[in-house]
């Protein structure tokens, strides 16, 4: 029997402000695309996060990822 893989998951984070500048960060388990400056960077940091939480919490189903991606972005609120 073959053996099942691990469930993983990949984030796609995508920005659709412009400064006339590309921009993509890629990390082992999420791509962030787009933004300036200053909100391709906060978006990298909720994506990579978010990320991270997944990977703790073992490919949660959509439900929970949902809710870990609204705590993720809620801590980010309350930092700024």
């Amino acid at each position: 029997m073959p053996r099942r893989k691990k469930p993983r998951h990949f984030v796609i984070g995508a920005d659709a402000r412009t400064d006339g500048h590309l921009r993509v960060t890629k990390g082992d388990d999420f791509i962030v695309a787009g933004g300036t400056r200053i909100t391709h960077e906060e978006t990298t940091d909720i994506v990579s996060e978010f990320s991270k939480r997944l990977r703790k919490e073992g490919a949660p189903p959509p439900e929970t990822a949902r809710e870990i991606l609204n705590e993720v972005v809620k801590e980010r609120r309350r930092r700024n």
